[in-house]
């Protein structure tokens, strides 16, 4: 074994991914593994293999790899020969199992780690773990709990000086907030994770602040300025070969132009966003881009398509046990029933997706849900109530948000005003 050799190839790795050349990187570290033996004596050598394990997961991942991400993790964790390996080899099996789908594997992995991290005291490594944890809870809609996790790690990461850490779970914790409901939280949570991460030259927080600042105005029905940030983040996306995100960026595009009535060129990117979504085997962005799909071609008048993606999210959902994502289900599934005027099947639906929006504390898809019982109600009193639920949730939405002009966009738009002025 050539220490040179090993250490050109490690130098041609490090460079090619700093420089996005990911499948480059990763043919240098393959060939770095072929040449250190897993045994080896050498601290040094027994260094790279290690770190080129752990980088091979991380480019596999960002190139939608995920199962063979995982494996990659899975190896380093088996040969990892400290705690601190141990540690963050265990947070990264949590992370990649939670991307594919996998909750109850990810929730052993970060447990694992946690009980490993008591024993160290280091800030930053419990930090990581509740991450991992509020991470996974927010996706099953466990909203309030992910929240107390996030905050938490925000706090041990600013304390120990991991700024990179430090906006990854804020721009977590921003999702959590327009989750939620708190629109103005989340966008000044995301802005400030846009605004380090541009002080500090970390593109991939940069898209993912982009992406997330884009969805909160779709959610207020700002959707110019919403294209407007998915444009920027899906340009830098795509120049970084940051797969995952660009699916959702293509999701979110899509829904926003279907709004402004570029209908095909929404559906187009819609299409493009399923396409990755499932080629990269990301279970996030596929339940979300089958739920806007299954909105998408009710209103194109597709029932039969609508009810395919909605059946497979409402599957998906239930195997994970995502609150939130079967809510989502159970809601399109009513818009489906009612395009077929059956209103009882409708109204089973949609009193399904208020018992677990109320779960997930998901107040938009509250609101929606009111609007659309109200719509179809038996009685004109019934169809009043509804409209007064739904209308005081959009108030509770509107109120906490600062930027008046903002709040007054969102009050304004037309889908809105028709609840408030009923």
């Amino acid at each position: 074994m050539n220490k040179d050799t090993l250490s050109h190839l490690f130098r041609q790795a490090t460079e090619a991914a700093s420089k996005h050349q990911y499948w480059a990187a990763l043919d240098f570290y393959t060939e770095l593994l072929a040449l250190i033996e897993p045994q080896s004596t050498s601290a040094a050598a027994q260094e790279k293999r290690l770190t080129a394990l752990r980088e091979r997961g991380r480019l596999l991942g960002l190139l939608g790899e995920q199962e063979a991400a995982l494996s990659a993790y899975v190896q380093y964790h088996r040969e990892a020969t400290d705690t601190a390996r141990r540690i963050d080899a265990l947070i990264k099996i949590g992370d990649q199992s939670r991307g594919i789908g996998w909750y109850e594997q990810a929730f052993d992995a970060y447990h694992e780690a946690l009980a490993l991290v008591e024993k160290r005291g280091i800030p930053s490594e419990r930090g990581r773990v509740l991450v991992g944890i509020g991470v996974t809870k927010l996706v099953r809609g466990r909203i309030e709990e992910a929240v107390v996790h996030l905050k938490e790690a925000i706090s041990l990461f600013e304390k120990s000086g991991d700024a990179a850490q430090q906006i990854r779970t804020m721009n977590r914790m921003g999702v959590a907030y327009a989750y939620g409901g708190q629109l103005d939280l989340a966008i000044a949570t995301f802005t400030e994770a846009l605004h380090l991460s541009r002080k500090i030259g970390q593109q991939d927080t940069a898209v993912a602040a982009l992406n997330n600042l884009g969805e909160c105005h779709q959610y207020l029905y700002d959707f110019e300025q919403a294209l407007a940030y998915h444009e920027m983040g899906l340009a830098l996306a795509q120049q970084s070969q940051l797969r995952i995100i660009e699916a959702d960026i293509l999701r979110n595009k899509g829904l926003e132009l279907c709004h402004l009535n570029q209908v095909e060129q929404g559906f187009a990117c819609l299409q493009q966003a399923l396409a990755i979504s499932q080629e990269t085997k990301h279970q996030d962005n596929l339940v979300n881009t089958l739920y806007a799909l299954s909105l998408v071609e009710i209103e194109r008048g597709n029932l039969e398509q609508a009810y395919h993606y909605a059946i497979q999210l409402k599957e998906l959902s239930t195997r994970t046990d995502s609150r939130n994502l079967l809510a989502s289900a159970h809601y399109a599934l009513g818009l489906y029933y009612r395009q077929l005027e059956d209103w009882n099947s409708a109204e089973q639906m949609w009193q399904q997706t208020l018992f677990l929006a109320h779960e997930a504390n998901n107040r938009t898809l509250l609101w929606k849900t009111h609007t659309a019982l109200a719509q179809s109600a038996a009685s004109p009193d019934l169809s009043q109530v509804h409209h007064r639920i739904a209308a005081e949730i959009i108030r509770q939405i509107a109120e906490p948000i600062r930027d008046a002009a903002l709040r007054q966009k969102f009050l304004s738009a037309p889908t809105i005003k028709a609840v408030l002025d009923n």
